[in-house]
């Protein structure tokens, strides 16, 4: 390919990114029941703790107003959702908040052959898509695909991730001094708008760096720009600026990822820092 066609297709990819809807996801919980190598929300090494209620329902409450009818799809993501003590109440939230839209949750899906007739019916009242990642470990994936249509409630595989070299690296620089425009141009993350707590970030690997910092003391840094307060929030343009500006977080990001195979965690920096 050369010079000339190569920036055809840039300038024609920031067109379509730029046209593409807005999706939201509300950040449950970084924690998971799984523990995989290079999380881009460091699941392996983050806490036991879940947002609370009082904080989603904040958030939603005033996404939705402001924004919702410019908003096509909004999620329930994790760490692994599924383990959300207050989920059906997250759920009826989500569809209140909006009730136009595509919703959905996304599962690691070992949790589903324990689920309680309640969660089935709030996800079938709010009907809310659940959406199974399949990973590359002992577990009847089909039948947990069946069991949820079993119940009447939609359901779709976002990946199949059992085959080799279907992860994704996304390694960090420490120094902070990669070209952040071409990063965002490069980003498979875009788009990926991450509420957690009273913040909505443009994607979850700047939103839960946080996991990073406190176990290796790394100081990947937030800077005025990274991140919007959702009470600032005023309509979707603001929402636009965010998904589709280079944010100063962007710096730290190398990219494209590499493609990698699966594997358990062993909590080391490397799985996550380039260089460290």
């Amino acid at each position: 390919m050369n010079v000339i066609s190569k920036i055809i297709r840039a300038v024609r990819h920031e067109r379509d990114m730029r046209r593409a809807p807005l999706r939201v996801e509300f950040v449950l919980s970084d924690y998971c029941n799984l523990n995989c190598k290079g999380c881009t929300h460091y699941s392996p090494l983050a806490p036991k703790e879940f947002e609370p209620l009082e904080t989603l329902s904040r958030t939603m409450s005033h996404i939705g107003q402001v924004a919702g009818k410019d908003i096509s799809k909004a999620y329930l993501i994790g760490g692994e959702t599924l383990l959300y003590p207050h989920l059906e109440e997250a759920m009826s939230l989500l569809r209140k908040n909006f009730p136009t839209q595509e919703l959905y949750i996304f599962t690691n899906g070992l949790m589903i052959p324990r689920m309680s007739d309640s969660f089935w019916d709030s996800a079938r009242n709010n009907d809310i898509i659940v959406v199974i990642t399949r990973y590359p470990i002992k577990f009847d994936y089909d039948s947990a695909i069946e069991l949820c249509r079993s119940k009447g409630v939609r359901t779709e595989v976002f990946a199949d991730r059992s085959e080799t070299q279907t992860f994704f690296r996304y390694a960090l620089d420490p120094k902070g001094c990669r070209n952040r425009s071409i990063a965002h141009l490069k980003c498979d993350n875009r788009g990926c708008l991450s509420v957690i707590g009273d913040k909505l970030y443009p994607c979850s690997i700047s939103g839960c760096v946080k996991h990073l910092n406190n176990a290796f003391a790394t100081k990947f840094e937030h800077r005025p720009g990274d991140w919007l307060n959702v009470e600032d929030i005023r309509s979707a343009a603001d929402i636009r600026r965010l998904r589709d500006n280079p944010v100063p977080f962007c710096s730290y990001c190398i990219l494209p990822p590499k493609s990698v195979s699966h594997s358990p965690s062993q909590r080391k920096i490397e799985e996550w820092v380039e260089n460290s």
